[in-house]
């Protein structure tokens, strides 16, 4: 009896499961809700109704029968989401896949990306895409407003986060701080992101600042100075952005183009390519601030420790 050839190499075994989609954008802002019919062309838009202010006025009496309104706030603008495309490609050799594997792990990789690049149309865009940050009808038309006191010079952790939650006050809602993730451990030391815990579900709790406001550590986010994304904060310091609610808007259905129509002949090799569009939303109001990221010390508050998944 010839004797058995031992099995060369490693033995392919199923994809293990790698849990939840980690904590950022999606974790903090409403949705992803469907984009409506032509939204992945024109992008969506509402009118918004949270932005007005109202005012401090002394109570009609016989003493002052007449009390004057002075002027009147305008509307409501609105706001607008403008389209964007998440896309993902894929070229794999005629064998050992097929064109339904091919459009499986697209889907995949759009699903494993979409937040990823949601991210980086949010803050920092690239040539072709605006950054949401960047849109003119934030606080009313003034767009995303520096509230450094001293233009680039960083304030201390503590102060930043202060100063947001003081401008994010004049708005009735909670919103979202935004920063880059190397921020998080900071934040968390200071007990200024109350530690997460799962929920029965097994989804991700959303990490709050001191006065509510809901934190997004966008791995996606360019970090750059959001007013204009030309120049990158230095060493040691970090932007921190605070924006009214944001909302995700997608695409119900991930667009693939078929495996055979594009199929390499030449290199016998499937290549695809496949594209969900996405467009985000902010109500109302956005500021910035620049802050440094001193040595961390031993806290000294209960709670020092987070997970941020």
């Amino acid at each position: 009896m010839a004797a058995l050839t031992p099995m060369a190499g490693p033995v392919y075994v199923p994809q293990p499961a790698v849990g939840n989609i980690r904590y950022g954008l999606f974790s903090a802002a409403n949705g992803p809700f469907d984009l409506p019919q032509h939204g992945e062309i024109g992008g969506v838009q509402y009118l918004q109704e949270h932005c007005g202010q109202g005012h401090l006025m002394a109570a009609a009496s016989c003493g002052t029968p007449t009390v004057t309104l002075g002027t009147f706030d305008s509307c409501d603008s609105a706001a607008i989401g403008l389209p964007f495309d998440v896309v993902a490609t894929l070229k794999a050799g005629a064998f050992p896949y097929s064109a339904e594997e091919v459009e499986r792990r697209l889907r995949v990789r759009i699903a494993d990306n979409s937040q990823y690049v949601a991210e980086q149309a949010f803050w920092g865009g690239n040539a072709d895409v605006q950054p949401v940050l960047q849109r003119p009808e934030l606080n009313g038309g003034s767009g995303i407003l520096n509230i450094t006191p001293v233009p680039g010079t960083p304030v201390t952790l503590e102060y930043g986060v202060g100063l947001l939650e003081d401008a994010m006050s004049g708005y009735s809602y909670p919103g979202v701080f935004h920063c880059r993730p190397i921020v998080s451990p900071f934040l968390v030391e200071r007990n200024l992101a109350p530690r997460a815990e799962r929920s029965a579900r097994g989804q991700t709790e959303k990490l709050f600042t001191p006065m509510g406001n809901v934190w997004s550590f966008g791995r996606g986010y360019s970090g750059n100075n959001p007013t204009n994304d030309a120049s990158a904060p230095a060493a040691g310091t970090a932007w921190i952005v605070a924006t009214g609610p944001v909302t995700v808007w997608r695409n119900p259905s991930v667009n693939v183009v078929p495996p055979e129509r594009s199929f390499d002949r030449v290199g016998n090799a499937w290549q695809s390519n496949a594209q969900q569009a996405h467009a985000i939303t902010v109500d109302c109001v956005a500021f910035s601030v620049l802050v440094g990221l001193d040595a961390m010390t031993a806290g000294t508050g209960p709670g020092t420790a987070g997970r941020l998944y």
